[in-house]
């Protein structure tokens, strides 16, 4: 008897596994992100890359340099088409240019602390300040972001038109649980770098979740509940893959950071040096903007209020939002809050940034 061909298809081949799956469950897996606002890379250092979106090409506006925490990818500042702080800044007028750290590798593990301050960023600096024929930029800083632009500000007052810090400590010892989980009693630094070389993401993420574990738990309830909603889950999911995608802290930089900050709270207590530069506050001479997340678990609102006191300005302003550390960037609601706060406070200082030029 001849063989009889099956010509009907395995219905494996033909179905699309995520069509039988949860509305939450198939947005997981088919979310990628797409980067948001047009940019190129105007200078390159080992893992790092300094971008400057697209538009505008040239503009009488102070240049802002965005700097994103060391341990976070640098698209929360350019994280969806609705919550873009890059698009938002630049379409009102501003060359904006964003720091991306990369990823470091084993070869980093002995970067110092110092050596981030006195090497790419102001490397940094110096590169945008040349690009506009002498005019500082001011500094925006995020998190760990804004600790690195307080702190080069205080060591190179003279290189910087202004400077903003969003959600950034200074007081380490207000910092909440943080500040017990790495008290010196419970945590040796150097020890855990010289057993571990670069603290893996892993570790620091997992420490970040454990200060509010039932909110990991809420929030993937949440979106099970509003699962049927597509605006919904790409609005979670931009932000879940941005929370998830962390990066290796290069240890002996790390070790130094918990040290200095959260153990000795050196900043605060300005005894802070950077090589021969005294990181004093009161250094600091360009106008400040220090905001603050009035929900902040992460840098507690009287953690991050003492740069408004202890800045040496005469032009400082102090400005508490609604929201948490992450939601003060990507909420909905809270966002453009956030971008007219900066924008008006940028505009009504032009002038004075104008005139701030590097000799």
């Amino acid at each position: 008897m001849p063989e009889v061909l099956n010509e009907t298809p395995d219905v494996l081949d033909v179905l699309d596994p995520l069509e039988w799956a949860s509305p939450l469950y198939a947005a997981q897996e088919r979310y990628a992100r797409k980067p948001i606002t047009p940019m190129h890379a105007v200078y390159t250092e080992n893992k790092l890359t300094l971008w400057k979106t697209n538009t505008p090409t040239t503009s009488t506006k102070v240049p802002l340099l965005l700097i994103p925490a060391l341990i976070n990818r640098h698209y929360i500042l350019d994280l969806s088409e609705t919550n873009s702080l890059c698009r938002e800044l630049s379409h009102k007028g501003y060359e904006v240019y964003l720091v991306d750290w990369g990823t470091p590798g084993a070869e980093d593990r002995w970067q110092t602390f110092s050596e981030v301050i006195e090497g790419p960023i102001d490397r940094m600096v110096r590169k945008i300040t040349r690009l506009h024929k002498g005019q500082a930029p001011v500094l925006f800083g995020y998190c760990l972001g804004g600790i690195l632009s307080m702190i080069y500000s205080s060591c190179f007052p003279k290189r910087v038109a202004g400077l903003i810090a969003l959600t950034a400590p200074v007081d380490f010892s207000k910092a909440g649980y943080m500040a017990l989980w790495t008290d010196k009693k419970h945590l040796d630094p150097q020890g855990l770098v010289a057993a571990m070389g670069n603290v893996p993401p892993e570790l620091i993420q997992n420490g970040f979740v454990s200060l509010k574990p039932a909110q990991f738990l809420k929030k993937w309830r949440t979106a099970w509940k509003k699962q049927d909603s597509p605006e919904f889950l790409d609005a979670f999911f931009t932000v879940e893959t941005w929370v998830n995608d962390n990066i290796p802290f290069p240890g002996n930089t790390w070790a130094e950071y918990i040290q200095w900050l959260y153990q000795e709270n050196r900043l605060y207590h300005d005894e802070l040096w950077i090589g021969a530069h005294h990181a004093s506050l009161s250094n600091i001479t360009c106008p400040v903007l220090s905001i603050l997340a009035a929900s902040d678990h992460i840098v507690p609102p009287e953690s991050a209020q003492p740069l408004h006191d202890m800045a040496g300005a005469k032009d400082k302003t102090l400005l508490t939002l609604p929201g948490g550390h992450v939601g003060i960037i990507a909420s909905g609601k809270i966002f453009p809050q956030l971008v007219e706060s900066v924008d008006s406070w940028l505009d009504k200082r032009a002038d004075t940034f104008r005139e701030t030029f590097t000799q």
